[in-house]
């Protein structure tokens, strides 16, 4: 069975305080979306800094920010405006927009660190061709993100730990002849022993893995049918499960 695929939709905000680049600015972005089948959406377009963390307040996401590095006159720079929104989403990526190249070198000595710079340019291919290469690369960081969510570590030795993907985990079992024993069974067949509680798993798995017996807590991704007092699994295995569980099973493979 292959791990899971990752496909993390990236929410883009634009802000500048020119309505025309902004207009110029969705239709170019919702072209390239459309046109390489990005994982992407425009969720807020702003002309100033109150808009744009308002919208992050109400909405969760990861976001990737085309931000004007000079809004105008009598308002915060983009610089200052990029701070806020860090300290409000420190993940969130952000690209300033701008025509003063100069300016780069005050972004990097703020303490700001930008996911890029692109130019306001009157060349649409060359300003499409800016945004789908930011958009594809924030979709690749925001995919990294989502692994390093989905993956545990095991201590599995004095001074030794293992990732694991937790889609790669078949189940969980309690270890009858070790002590706050449990073991970790996976797709490749692999059995890794720790030292660990049910009850401290059941907890930190999330809802994707559900106690189904009280010595074994199975991954309901890998769970295919219902045999018994048994569940079958993606890899052919059986493993019981309790009898006031088997209802709740037939449930989640109805879907």
């Amino acid at each position: 069975m292959k791990g899971r695929e990752y496909a993390m939709m990236i929410t883009v905000i634009l802000c500048d305080d020119d309505r025309f680049i902004l207009q110029l600015a969705t239709e170019r972005i919702n072209e390239v979306i459309k046109q390489y089948k990005l994982t992407a959406q425009i969720g807020c377009i702003a002309t100033d800094r109150v808009e744009i963390l308002q919208y992050m307040k109400k909405n969760n996401g990861l976001y990737l920010v085309f931000l004007d590095l000079d809004l105008g006159v009598g308002k915060l720079n983009g610089i200052d405006v990029a701070k806020q929104i860090k300290s409000q989403e420190y993940n969130a990526k952000i690209v300033f927009t701008t025509n003063h190249h100069e300016m780069a070198m005050q972004v990097l000595k703020s303490g700001v660190e930008p996911f890029g710079f692109l130019e306001k340019t009157t060349d649409l291919d060359r300003l499409s061709d800016g945004y789908r290469r930011y958009i594809q690369m924030a979709i690749s960081a925001g995919d990294e993100v989502i692994r390093q969510e989905e993956s545990i570590e095991l201590v599995v030795g004095i001074d030794e730990t293992l990732h694991i993907q937790k889609d790669q985990i078949l189940y969980i079992e309690s270890e009858k002849t070790v002590s706050h024993g449990v073991t970790y069974h996976t797709v490749d067949g692999s059995c890794i022993t720790v030292r660990d509680t049910m009850e401290h798993i059941a907890m930190e798995m999330g809802e994707e893995f559900a106690r189904i017996h009280r010595s074994i807590i199975a991954n309901r991704r890998h769970i295919i049918g219902v045999a018994g007092m048994e569940v079958r699994l993606s890899n052919g295995e059986c493993i019981p499960c309790a009898v006031r569980m088997r209802a709740e099973v037939k449930k989640w493979l109805k879907g």
